[in-house]
């Protein structure tokens, strides 16, 4: 009888669409002080070379806003953008920014452990995706975006727990 009570249970909860949340893993690197160091490293050196300090590419995330339900999926789809378009592998930018091989590494950790937990919101993403495209043509938004990954890493800390 109490197997049937917490089988139902059960089946209610993932009814309602939070078991999800209780079983998304937080990943490893984002608890690492290395991690932090190396993102350190890499983003002060490309915001000592930004002279625009009044522009900002991401948005002003509150705290409230980094407690929400979709928060840490569009943090993640965020991240696989900064991965694919900002932090690749490319030799001008290895050679230009200290320690982006550790950290792009560790952030491609955290994106292949959030992908299959943030395919639902695929769609919301892909306005940011056809404005970002335009804005990071130029070279030094490249650098500010790089400057901005420790904001984006904030973020994901902040929204991304194993909870909710």
């Amino acid at each position: 009888m109490k197997f049937l009570t917490l089988a139902v249970m059960c089946c209610c909860f993932l009814l309602r669409g939070q078991a999800m949340h209780l079983t998304r893993p937080r990943p490893k690197p984002l608890d690492s002080s290395v991690t932090w160091n190396d993102l350190y490293m890499m983003t002060n050196h490309a915001q000592m070379e930004d002279t625009d300090h009044e522009t900002r590419l991401l948005p002003v995330m509150s705290e409230v806003m980094l407690k929400q339900e979709n928060s840490c999926c569009i943090n993640a789809m965020i991240l696989n953008y900064y991965l694919k378009h900002i932090l690749h592998a490319d030799e001008h930018v290895d050679k230009k920014y200290p320690h982006i091989g550790f950290v792009r590494s560790d952030l491609q950790r955290i994106a292949h452990i959030l992908k299959p937990h943030c395919v639902s919101v695929r769609k919301l993403f892909d306005h940011f995706n056809q404005l970002t495209n335009r804005a990071l043509s130029v070279a030094k938004t490249h650098n500010k975006a790089v400057g901005e990954t420790i904001i984006l890493f904030h973020y994901l800390f902040e929204s991304c727990n194993a909870r909710m």
